[in-house]
């Protein structure tokens, strides 16, 4: 998660411009089909910017995000990463340009995807599928299905070109008549509807796909652009890396040795469906980030590295499997996983030591309130690595355990019994925390004990400067 302040400030001018009109299939698309998945500032964010265009204007007039934050009621922060949301789903290209002073911002608006497209994306239909559920996916996807026409029992009449079109001589087109034939590089109002994702092309690894398949298979001519761009969504969304691909390649050749996307996309979702059931695949399923992993290139030595390598590796779901030793995680705790990392912008590896904290504080029990309490609270903290996870875990636990002991010792100070004192559960703790537990408890016990010898000496000099007075009043007395 990026600061927001080192990107943007409320000074900072921007204009907004785009190469296509919006209409209301477009508004409608963004409320039913996107907002499930962006959340609503994202959208809201989107509105805005669509607002600042006036009709049949491609380009709006300057505007500080000052302004912004005004007319949409939210801090820059979360404008910061409702911006970045609409980015990374292709409704939003952003330009910046520093100034002296400022910096200028150009908000490019993407269209929509139509809804055909969105509904054929393999990456946005699996994703509102998981969100929705089954029921809702289709009684939505219905709004925007059409009845066929069964051409059949119709002939066709449809005018063609050079039926209605003559000719031209060539002096009719001569540039002294009016015309000049050029190409340009100016950009022209209206867009090709095309699916806008991108991805990194270096995140899959189609060297060693291709290594990996036979060698009477012509890698390179099946593995075109377009394939290409195929797979690497398939990959994403499905969690195949380069060895399972090419097994799944292999298995959709057809037998003239070329690869046909449809019948890819159905050996991969067979191949989902035999490994992982007939759940959809989540957002759940994605693991710590590179750039905020801290155990990258180093041998973990101590338990605490151990565990946060363990929490950096390891996707939100796949720790929950574990934690069940391998039974079906409940789509509750799936939604709420996803809330986690998108709603509440948490990294996969910190979801990973809230879960772990959470349990094994809690009897094994994911309390959904008390997991997004903390994930507000840590969010607003900006926690974004494994050992800044684990550190404020460990400052929590330890404020909870001083506030539990003071407690208990004001009760006990009040004279109550031996059966009124209050529980104290006695959880198993993870063992990065369960250490420090104990060496925060033994540094209790040596300071009690300190305390306790103190007490002694004070007492025993009270008793001899006692017996000191008894005598002198003695002998006065005398």
């Amino acid at each position: 998660m990026k600061l927001h302040w080192t990107e943007l400030l409320p000074i900072d001018r921007f204009c907004v411009r785009t190469k296509d009109q919006l209409g209301d299939r477009d508004y409608k698309v963004l409320q039913l089909l996107y907002q499930p998945l962006t959340g609503v500032q994202a959208i809201s964010l989107y509105n805005y910017l669509w607002s600042k265009l006036e009709k049949d204007s491609y380009w709006s007039r300057e505007a500080t995000h000052h302004e912004m934050m005004a007319m949409l009621h939210l801090p820059l922060d979360d404008i910061f990463q409702a911006r970045r949301v609409l980015e990374g789903i292709g409704l939003l290209r952003t330009f910046r340009r520093k100034e002296e002073t400022s910096t200028f911002f150009v908000y490019e608006l993407q269209p929509p995807m139509t809804p055909s497209q969105f509904f054929q994306n393999d990456v946005l239909s699996v994703f509102l599928y998981n969100k929705l559920g089954k029921e809702r996916y289709i009684e939505l996807r219905n709004r925007f299905v059409i009845e066929t026409v069964d051409t059949s029992a119709y002939s066709e009449v449809t005018a063609a070109f050079d039926d209605v079109f003559a000719s031209l001589q060539y002096s009719e087109i001569h540039p002294q008549n009016g015309f000049v034939p050029q190409d340009t590089d100016q950009d022209m109002a209206g867009v090709d509807k095309q699916e806008n994702l991108s991805f990194n092309e270096e995140a899959f690894d189609f060297d060693l796909l291709k290594a990996d398949l036979p060698v009477f298979i012509d890698a390179d001519k099946i593995l075109h652009d377009e394939i290409k761009t195929v797979i690497r969504r398939l990959a994403f969304v499905y969690q195949l890396d380069p060895l399972e691909m090419s097994r799944v390649v292999q298995q959709s050749l057809s037998n003239d040795d070329t690869l046909n996307q449809q019948e890819l996309r159905k050996k991969v979702q067979e191949w989902y469906r035999f490994e992982h059931g007939n759940e959809p695949p989540a957002l759940g399923l994605r693991t710590q980030p590179q750039q905020y992993r801290t155990m990258t290139n180093k041998e973990p030595v101590t338990e605490t590295e151990k565990m946060a390598f363990f929490y950096e590796q390891t996707s939100p779901i796949r720790f929950l499997e574990m934690i069940s030793d391998g039974a079906k995680v409940p789509m509750a705790d799936v939604k709420l996983v996803e809330t986690l990392i998108f709603d509440y912008q948490l990294q996969p590896g910190v979801v990973n030591v809230l879960i772990d904290y959470v349990l094994k504080t809690n009897n094994m029990k994911l309390h959904q309130n008390l997991v997004q309490k903390i994930a507000g609270h840590w969010s607003r903290k900006q926690i974004q690595t494994v050992k800044e996870a684990m550190e404020l875990a460990k400052k929590e636990y330890r404020a909870a355990k001083k506030t539990q002991q003071h407690n208990s010792k004001s009760n006990n100070q009040k004279g109550q019994g031996y059966y009124s004192r209050p529980y104290v559960r006695k959880d198993k703790l993870p063992k990065w925390l369960e250490k420090d537990n104990q060496q925060q408890e033994s540094k209790t016990q040596r300071a009690a004990v300190d305390a306790s010898s103190v007490d002694d000496n004070l007492l025993e000099q009270k008793q001899q400067f006692e017996e000191m007075l008894r005598r002198r009043k003695s002998i006065r007395q005398k």
